[in-house]
């Protein structure tokens, strides 16, 4: 063996099998007693001070505040379930990866997992769950469970609204009712005790692992954040404007009073005329009730009403704006929700508003989770390699009018009924549908002079 020298240069050369470190001083050393060199981001990470115990971050907002909002404002709610319906509830499909060949055992054990994830649910409604997290607290959990072989076997959904993250980023805590159980982020090779939350090996007490997913939050590296944040105000007004009408329907229509007593009433009539009007009158029941006064001599009584009608027509345009606020922080078309907004010239842009929806929220959706069921379930829960797990997509085609254009082509023999019947999805082809065809009703009337010339 040679060693040849270079200064300020390392040469490596290998023999049998080992690896040699040969110095600008001349000396060898062995690579296998070298310190391994980490490597890893130098940026210094932020330290959030409102800390909890046992090292868990506590959490930039209130998960309780939004889902009281998503409860008590019908935009918000149907917003948030129109998205987890499209991105999930379309169905799925087993491909075949690039490369590989069919393998029947693999397909059906795979299928009969994701028909039956667990025993409690579908698939479907373990996805629209874990988005209704997403799309009201910003973040999901999953707890995949591995059988006696190391496999995962069943998946669950952790409620995000009771999901902590610890410090250091590798295990989480879910608390619920004064009690605690511990995961491990999925792949991490050390146990920790599901109860405490300590590394080491616990017999029947190791933690399960966790499939965390969040949308990204810059002032937070631990919690994602919902898409409704910045419409939180516009969804507080509309619960307002509901409260305010409410509250006027409730007094049936009863307005709000200014009462003057003006003389020597007796003592506690100002009460008794207040507690009537506050109690006596109010609700549908107590309907077209009647005050009786008894004035004292030289006494009067004035009513006069501070406002006599609904404030509906006064907060239409208002709640229009509203809604669309909150209907942007999810790119969501209105016509989903069954919502018919016409632009002031009588146009729409439904198929444009459709597009950007499918691009930009279904679409990216869709994909973090594809990528969670084929590398890290599929392919690492379950050593799978033949088969990645796809979503159907959103067909946000106007099929009328697909039809009718297509029909045009067919009668003038441009396409074949095969091939229309193929590039809008309806079903199979059929034997005689691949003849071209020519409408009958044209008739031929003749050429005019110019053309006769």
């Amino acid at each position: 063996m040679s060693i040849f020298k270079k200064p300020d240069k390392i040469i490596s050369i290998a023999k049998k099998g080992r690896v040699y470190i040969a110095t600008d001083q001349g000396r060898i050393v062995s690579a296998n007693k070298l310190e391994r060199i980490e490597k890893s981001s130098q940026q210094i990470e932020k330290e959030n001070l409102s800390m909890m115990d046992k090292g868990l971050i506590a959490r930039p907002y209130n998960c309780d505040t939004f889902l009281e909002l998503y409860e008590s404002n019908p935009v918000f709610f149907a917003t948030v379930n129109q998205v987890a319906r499209d991105v999930a509830g379309l169905g799925w499909k087993l491909l075949l990866r690039e490369g590989k060949e069919e393998n029947k055992t693999e397909k059906e054990e795979l299928e009969t997992f994701l028909k039956k994830p667990n025993d409690k649910e579908s698939l479907r409604n373990l996805f629209k769950s874990l988005l209704i997290d997403w799309g009201v607290i910003g973040y999901y959990g999953i707890e995949p469970v591995r059988n006696d072989g190391g496999k995962v076997a069943e998946m669950y959904r952790v409620p995000a609204r009771t999901l902590w993250a610890h410090k250091d980023r590798e295990k989480f805590c879910q608390q619920r009712e004064g009690k605690c159980v511990w995961f491990k982020q999925f792949g991490a090779e050390k146990n920790i005790n599901m109860e405490t939350g300590d590394e080491g090996e616990f017999k029947n007490k190791n933690a399960n692992e966790l499939i965390y997913s969040k949308n990204d939050y810059p002032r937070n590296d631990y919690y994602g954040m919902p898409y409704i944040l910045p419409a939180v105000g516009s969804v507080f007004s509309l619960i307002g404007i509901r409260d305010f009408n409410l509250s006027f329907f409730t007094n049936y229509g009863i307005p709000a009073y200014l009462v003057t007593l003006e003389g020597d009433w007796e003592d506690g009539s100002e009460k008794k005329i207040t507690d009537y009007l506050n109690n006596e009158v109010r609700g549908s029941d107590n309907a077209h009730k009647t005050l009786v006064l008894t004035q004292p001599e030289g006494c009067k009584a004035v009513f006069d009403a501070l406002s006599t009608e609904v404030k509906e027509g006064s907060f239409k345009l208002y709640q229009q704006i509203l809604r669309e606020d909150i209907l942007a922080s999810y790119s969501m078309p209105p016509y989903r929700l069954g919502i018919n907004i016409v632009g002031k010239l009588g146009g729409s842009n439904i198929m444009e508003a459709t597009e950007i929806y499918k691009n930009g929220v279904v679409e990216p959706l869709q994909m973090d989770l594809e990528s969670i069921m084929n590398d890290k379930i599929i392919k690492e829960g379950m050593s799978f390699e033949s088969y990645e797990f796809k979503f159907n997509d959103l067909d946000i085609r106007d099929l009328g009018v697909e039809i009718e254009r297509y029909n045009k082509l067919i009668e003038h023999a441009a396409m074949t009924p095969n091939q229309a019947i193929t590039l809008l999805g309806l079903g199979e082809t059929y034997t005689e549908g691949n003849k071209y065809y020519v409408m009958s009703s044209l008739i031929e009337i003749g050429e005019s002079d110019k053309e006769k010339s």
